[in-house]
């Protein structure tokens, strides 16, 4: 028991917010960086409203399964690195070997995070990012 309490928030952050970390599905705002930086990628191939390609841009970063915290946190640093790299935003709090390094220790830990992006996160996703 002792050993599973370091990895628990603080002050019980987790009762507070039942649909943290734990989810199956990631939260609009998450959705909402994922199909900016999708729709930036697709624009700059010619393609802004073409479903398959913000699908093909944003599934890299929904692959990671939203419920499992060390998985979430690799998903947001995917996300981060992108911003940086696309927008220029966030590049003094984001180093791309942060995320090699995270996707290394997951790999140690013997973590699979892989998962297919859900149908209503396709759906939203499309939606937000304006798909024709």
């Amino acid at each position: 028991m002792a050993a599973a309490e370091p990895a628990a928030p603080a002050g019980g952050a987790a009762a507070a917010s039942p649909a943290g970390p734990r989810s199956r599905r990631y939260p609009a705002e998450e959705l909402r960086r994922v199909a900016r930086v999708a729709s930036a990628r697709c624009k700059k191939a010619n393609a802004p409203s073409d479903s398959t390609c913000l699908l093909s841009e944003a599934t890299p970063f929904l692959k990671f399964r939203p419920e499992d915290p060390d998985c979430r946190y690799v998903s947001g640093t995917a996300l981060s690195v992108a911003e940086c790299s696309d927008f220029e935003e966030g590049c003094q709090s984001v180093d791309a070997k942060d995320l090699v390094h995270q996707l290394e220790a997951l790999q140690t830990a013997g973590k699979d995070c892989h998962r297919e992006p859900t149908d209503d996160e396709r759906t939203e996703l499309l939606k937000l990012a304006g798909s024709k």
